[in-house]
């Protein structure tokens, strides 16, 4: 009995030493193997009726820190998000260029205005305004590349939200997976230390694409869900979903991320209404979706706003002279305006028509007080210019078009008391004689009242969203029942908005939203449109410009009205001399230093994607964006930094408990080796006991 006891009790002891060695041959496998942890072999006496009976093992323990763990998964998610961040932020500031390099878009608006300073020393040079139009034409090209190559960014962030979302997903399936064989394992009695350090490095590397914590559930089991609290895996199986949009442009409306459930018996997938987009505060795929919904949107509508306040003030410029020879034809562009609306104007304006040799065959000025309606303005004008020239307007474009004796027609504001109507004179407001024209207007002071009939026909539906694509609230406008003045839209509006945000027409007739505090991040979306007022095809988001997408497009396409484009000397730099003939000349600089003072006039720019509110001239704010984006850029770079190293600190400190020291495994391996030979002795002896006891 007692051999049999020294035998089994050196048997145990090989056992022993044999699992010792394995766990101690995989730390020493896995010693480069990032944020491996390594396994102990926890060992006790066993005893029968009181008389000892070897060792055992009784686990095999992963030395882990849970701190640690938690904070450098923590850390490593919010690394993540800004190396994703850094990483767009490059390619931006790359796409960007240097401000002060002449290639950059401040480099070609400065060329524009010192092309145009040098206009006024001889305004009928043709070689100076080609210059200038070649100079503009190279800015609305540089305008319209940033808008699309932002867009192509956002694409980019999109991808890759996709594809990490893809990622996360297949971890959150393996988790799952694995919490279910360790749950199997330890029924059984199986050690599940390995199916452990797959579970945690899964979970490690699901932390990099999204901010999750784990806790345990009971049998072995861990729950993983969002510091938010949106629960991605526990006893049922669930998985996350995202559809990629394709093609990214302003205004575009992407698909949420969703987590869904899915039936263990059935495998049907079923939504959990829970969207993940406002719920990640961390790991990449927080920071694509703020360089794709926050970051590169507030840059596009920055240099939508330079882009719109520098067509629009060349334009005001430009409709204010009159080329030399005058047109035979000013065409505008849909306002969405039909006779029977008042017209809205103050001042006045002067109508011209001119003959062949540029001598004024007609005039008529029109004192906009005294007259009602647009049809009452046509009517005056059409009067006045006795057939020489005709005002029409037609499905909301208003046109003055030379006749009778006259070859070229022109519009002069009265110097005294110039017309406006949202700020604009007649000729600009109408867009009669634009230089540069883009995919949106400039404007949307559309010079209506509250009061003013809104004659739109159809519906629309607008929704309240925010930078996560959101919605709190929506609104169809159905002008079918809707009242018939412009107060009824925004009576509806307001109550259907009612606690995010109130809506208002400014004096100039802009359609202002002012969000409720808390909701400054949050921007109305038209979702459908077939509205059209007046017959003239122009629906209300375009009309009022509802959304950031006017904003954001309105860099985009910007060219030099073609005519000009082809022809410098079409370029409108002269005004009317009444004390000619000719009343028109090509030698005229007023217009020219019009465009010159430009350069060092000053505008107020409202705050607009993170850039305050600044008075600046046309080419220093475009320095000012340059500069903003680029010090964010800056930001991100340091802040991404400072996430690293803190990442790379912690996980120092996780090593130090959690990692391979070859030294002591090698050390410990020895020991072991010794264990094994001297129970490998016990049986070796046992064995010639045995044999010596059955020759007696």
């Amino acid at each position: 009995m007692s051999l049999g006891l020294v035998l089994s009790n050196a048997i145990s002891g090989l056992n022993t030493a044999q699992t010792s060695m394995r766990v101690i041959s995989d730390n020493i496998a896995n010693v480069n193997t990032p944020n491996f942890a390594r396994a102990k072999v926890e060992q006790a006496s066993r005893a029968l009726n009181g008389v000892g009976a070897g060792v055992e093992v009784t686990e095999i323990r992963r030395i882990v820190d849970d701190f640690l763990n938690r904070e450098f998964s923590l850390s490593t998610a919010s690394a993540a998000q800004y190396e994703s961040l850094a990483k767009l932020h490059d390619n931006l500031q790359s796409l960007l260029g240097d401000p002060a390099d002449n290639n950059s878009l401040s480099g070609k608006i400065d060329t524009v205005f010192k092309g145009l300073a040098s206009l006024p020393s001889d305004p009928s040079s043709s070689v100076l305004r080609q210059t200038v139009v070649a100079d503009l034409e190279s800015m609305a090209r540089e305008f319209t590349r940033l808008a699309d190559q932002m867009q192509k960014l956002r694409a980019e962030a999109d991808r890759q939200i996709a594809l990490d979302t893809a990622d996360a997903n297949d971890l959150i399936g393996r988790i799952y997976d694995l919490n279910n064989l360790i749950v199997s394992q330890a029924a059984n009695g199986t050690e599940t230390a390995g199916l452990e350090e797959q579970r945690d490095q899964a979970l490690q590397k699901l932390s990099k694409l999204i901010d999750v914590r784990s806790y345990p559930i009971g049998n072995g089991r861990i729950a993983v869900a969002t510091l938010s609290g949106v629960t991605l895996v526990d006893t049922v199986k669930r998985e996350i979903q995202y559809e990629s949009s394709g093609t990214v442009f302003a205004g575009a409306r992407f698909n949420q991320i969703t987590v869904h459930e899915i039936n263990p018996v059935t495998g049907a997938v079923s939504a959990t209404g829970q969207a993940l987009d406002t719920a990640i505060r961390g790991g990449s795929i927080r920071g694509w979706l703020d360089m794709r919904d926050t970051e590169l949107t507030s840059a596009t509508k920055q240099i939508g706003t330079l882009a719109a306040s520098v067509m629009d003030e060349l334009n005001a410029i430009h409709n204010q002279n009159i080329s030399v020879p005058p047109p035979a034809k000013l065409t505008g562009n849909n306002t969405g305006l039909v006779s029977t609306d008042p017209h809205g104007f103050t001042g006045k304006a002067t109508f011209y028509a001119f003959d062949s040799n540029n001598a004024i065959t007609n005039s008529v000025t029109i004192d906009f007080g005294t007259l009602t309606t647009l049809a009452d303005v046509i009517s005056a004008v059409n009067t006045g210019l006795g057939g020489d020239a005709t005002l029409a307007l037609t499905n909301g474009v208003m046109t003055l078009t030379a006749g009778g004796s006259a070859s070229g027609v022109g519009i002069e504001q009265d110097a005294t008391s110039p017309s406006s109507r949202g700020g604009r004179g007649f000729s600009h407001f109408f867009g009669m004689n634009d230089l540069l024209s883009a995919n949106v207007k400039s404007f949307y002071d559309t010079g209506v009242a509250a009061g003013d009939p809104h004659r739109f026909t159809g519906t629309a539906m607008i929704e309240f969203r925010g930078a996560n694509n959101d919605v709190l609230a929506s609104s169809t406008l159905d002008f079918s029942t809707l009242g018939a003045t412009f107060n009824d839209i925004l009576t509806q509006l307001n109550s259907d908005f009612s606690g995010y945000a109130t809506f208002s027409l400014s004096s100039a007739g802009e359609l202002v939203m002012t969000p409720a505090s808390g909701y400054e991040t949050y921007n109305p979306v038209v979702v459908t449109d077939n509205t059209d007022r007046g017959g003239t095809g122009l629906p209300l988001g375009q009309f009022f410009g509802i959304g950031t997408r006017y904003t954001e497009e309105a860099a985009r396409e910007m060219i030099v009205r073609s005519d000009i484009a082809a022809d410098g000397n079409k370029l409108a730099l002269a005004r009317v001399d009444t004390g000619g003939p000719p009343a028109l000349t090509p030698a005229d600089d007023r217009g020219a230093r019009d465009f010159q003072g430009l350069a060092t006039k000053s505008f107020l720019f409202g705050a607009v994607g993170g850039l305050p509110a600044v008075n600046a001239t046309l080419a220093d704010y475009s320095a000012q964006i340059l500069g903003y984006i680029g010090a964010r850029a800056a930001q991100v770079e340091s802040i991404r930094n400072d996430r690293v190293a803190l990442r790379d600190e912690i996980g120092a400190r996780r090593e130090e408990v959690s990692g391979v020291n070859l030294d002591e495994e090698l050390a410990l391996m020895i020991q072991i080796q010794n264990a094994y030979n001297a129970a490998a002795r016990m049986v070796s002896t046992a064995q010639e006991m045995f044999d010596t006891l059955i020759n007696v």
